[in-house]
């Protein structure tokens, strides 16, 4: 929680500094005073927490079952959370170097971020780009649908798992009597009380995910 929390603080401040960090004179963009070196810092960093942000919640979702799976023994998956953090560098670090390597990175709405330079040549014949080639689009495509797994399909997937895992502790508490019966019954009110909570945790983040993908799918439209 407090990695997605630090990688949702540093997003925020890149979203903040905004086109501020565009290069100088860039067309149709109000406050550019920047460089194409700050352009490419803001969008480096902005393709890595982009992705790192939703992968962390994953990894709580995921986290949560596997939880849930085990009793709460929590010596039987304490090892997990460094394998997650390791997955966090492996799925973004390698594509924000790609893209900043091969030119990528250039003004797009409000940040840079991975695009073609000038913005939208890549869908305009008329209009030669500059930087961005073919390669550039093809891996934004591959990041996007990354993202939109990790967000829209991990968490929903990790939180029916848990659901049926809590069913089958149902059934065996049906088996159960006496004092094992009350601590079941106990265990039972409590997993009921933590996959509503989960359901409610993942709505609140799809909304504030669903208006980065509403206006990313605008432009499309």
């Amino acid at each position: 929680i407090l990695s997605m929390n630090i990688c949702i603080l540093i997003q925020s401040i890149t979203d903040f500094i905004g086109t501020w960090a565009m290069p100088v004179g860039t067309l149709d963009r109000i406050g550019a005073e920047g460089n194409q070196a700050t352009c490419t810092t803001q969008g480096f960093v902005e393709v890595i927490f982009k992705i790192a942000v939703p992968y962390y919640y994953s990894c709580l979702s995921i986290y949560s079952y596997i939880a849930v799976r085990n009793s709460f023994k929590e010596e039987k998956y304490r090892h997990i959370e460094k394998l997650g953090h390791l997955g966090a560098i492996l799925v973004s670090l390698p594509v924000a170097i790609t893209f900043a390597v091969d030119g990528g990175i250039n003004p797009n709405f409000h940040v840079c971020f991975a695009a073609d330079k000038p913005f939208g040549c890549s869908k305009d014949p008329d209009i030669p780009c500059e930087k961005g080639d073919d390669y550039t689009i093809a891996l934004k495509a591959y990041y996007t649908w990354a993202v939109v797994t990790i967000t829209f399909m991990i968490p929903p997937m990790a939180l029916i798992l848990t659901r049926i895992t809590i069913k089958r502790a149902n059934k065996n508490k049906n088996r159960t009597v006496g004092k094992q019966k009350i601590i079941e019954e106990y265990r039972k009110k409590i997993l009921k009380e933590f996959t509503a909570q989960s359901c409610q945790y993942l709505a609140f983040f799809w909304t504030t995910q669903i208006v980065a993908f509403v206006a990313y799918g605008h432009r499309f439209i």
